[in-house]
């Protein structure tokens, strides 16, 4: 007498409900690793921030005084950026052997041009990790123009703070803590280090309000004389920025660029993030903060100039 066997094995409609239960895990779990993919992302780039605070106060120490947001010898404070002619190195360069970065720093000639040298080429290959955030899909260099051909920039995503005025015809009398040629002092901060923006962060490319995209990189290398990019205003396109605009941003100016808080608006020298809600700060202090796009325009203005007299608290 033989012994039959009966193998059981899953019904299509119990696949299906198995398939189904599954889909519905993957995307109640997605959401969640995504959030926490962030959040990690998010704390990096404070600890970016954090470091470049250290070294702020590190080349502080050393010298008595902030660096300067960008170096052009022989201008005077009062001439626009169509004056400059000559070096550009900026606040993120000098602050090169504090992040750890000598070598890199002693390899770039100081006494020739930042670009059209062999300093473009070693600027533009390295892939400093510390000036970016990882949120930001921007390239390890880009390129503009110089008014003589096109240049090769490092990238970074953070900008030092020139205050309250235009990055183009005003770059050399911020009321902010860096401009072109600077020597701020910790004295001359007189609302005080806990108040007063020192570094903040910008995304690569604004396209805010289904417009753009507009180029915004930033680099830490330098202010590159002749330099005139698209502002990134639809209203007004033919508004031109120059080499400030790749070192530092602004909390705005008189006119069509006043009120406008972090990721309000296109203009490529304002300060953006590519994180959920807001953009995270450097203060003078050293201290970093995560500060909403929807803050006060008042309070974001009285943080973004060293003197004005405000009280603001974060």
């Amino acid at each position: 007498m033989s012994v039959r066997y009966r193998y059981r094995g899953f019904t299509l409609i119990e696949l299906l409900v198995v398939i189904a239960i599954i889909g519905v895990l993957v995307g109640l779990l997605l959401p969640a690793v995504q959030q926490a993919r962030e959040a990690a992302r998010r704390m990096t780039c404070v600890n970016n921030l954090k470091q470049t605070g250290l070294a702020i106060h590190g080349y502080y120490d050393s010298n008595r005084q902030l660096p300067s947001g960008y170096i052009s010898p022989g201008v005077a404070s009062t001439a626009p950026s169509a004056s400059e002619t000559a070096k550009g190195y900026a606040w993120g360069f000098v602050l090169l052997p504090y992040m750890e970065q000598p070598s890199l720093f002693d390899s770039i000639d100081q006494t020739r041009e930042a670009v059209g040298t062999s300093n473009e080429a070693k600027a533009a290959e390295a892939n400093l990790g510390g000036y970016r955030c990882p949120t930001d899909s921007a390239p390890v260099s880009f390129s503009v123009n110089n008014g003589s051909g096109t240049v090769d920039l490092p990238t970074s995503n953070y900008v030092a703070i020139l205050g309250w005025n235009n990055v183009t015809t005003e770059v050399g009398k911020g009321n902010g803590v860096f401009f072109r040629n600077s020597d701020i002092r910790f004295r001359d901060i007189r609302d005080g280090l806990s108040t007063t923006i020192c570094v903040g962060e910008r995304k690569h490319v604004h396209d805010f309000f289904d417009q753009g995209p507009y180029a915004a990189n930033s680099t830490w290398y330098a202010a590159v004389p002749g330099v005139l990019r698209d502002a990134g205003m639809a209203m007004m396109p033919m508004m031109k920025e120059g080499p400030g605009s790749l070192v530092l941003g602004h909390v705005g100016q008189s006119g069509m660029m006043s009120g406008k808080t972090p990721n309000h608006t296109n203009h490529i020298v304002h300060f953006s993030s590519s994180h959920f809600g807001g953009v995270v700060f450097l203060l003078c202090d050293g201290s970093t903060h995560f500060i909403r796009d929807d803050i006060d325009y008042p309070l974001f203005k009285a943080l973004g100039t060293r003197s004005g007299g405000e009280v603001a608290n974060l």
